[in-house]
């Protein structure tokens, strides 16, 4: 199917119907910047492997797991739980399902999915976002020191938010 001149893909997940300019995502994956966070970077390591069903999912609109726009975690227990990690598709949403869609495999992800900004993006065309939405918990693997929580060298405000993640 074409769209203004570029060769878009139809794919149909879990009641959602989208519009994917796949070469478009790809050339975005292969030239986005990354978070140089030492969190990111775990994530970064290990999302295929770990991951395998969220690579499959992903790659299918031409998305890489290893790159995401931004992955949302804390550290706990020489871990890294990982809250959500966002990934950009260029194209749209042509048909908006109910909730969450919900991948096969060990881990049982969902992928939320939501039509434009999500995260810190570099895209500047017509895109939408597809996020991991399962509380993920992947070790530490980086030949380095495991990272200080964040909610140590917080402000108390921040502390308070942390303790609810504690529960």
């Amino acid at each position: 199917m074409q769209d203004g001149g570029k060769e878009m893909t139809m794919i149909q997940k879990g009641g959602y119907m989208f519009s994917v300019d796949i070469g478009h995502t790809e050339e975005y994956y292969r030239t986005h910047a990354l978070c140089t966070c030492a969190c990111c970077r775990n994530y970064y390591a290990q999302a295929r492997e770990q991951l395998p069903e969220l690579s499959a999912f992903l790659g299918e609109f031409g998305a890489d797991a290893a790159r995401p726009d931004e992955a949302w975690s804390i550290e706990r227990d020489g871990s890294v739980v990982y809250l959500s990690a966002d990934y950009t598709v260029c194209g749209t949403v042509k048909v908006i399902g109910t909730g969450d869609i919900e991948l096969d495999g060990e881990r049982r992800l969902r992928v939320a999915v939501t039509d434009g900004f999500v995260s810190p993006s570099e895209q500047t065309g017509p895109y939408f976002t597809l996020s991991l939405a399962t509380e993920l918990t992947l070790p530490w693997v980086l030949d380095e020191p495991f990272p200080r929580p964040s909610a140590e060298d917080a402000p108390p405000k921040a502390k308070g938010i942390w303790k609810l993640f504690q529960k």
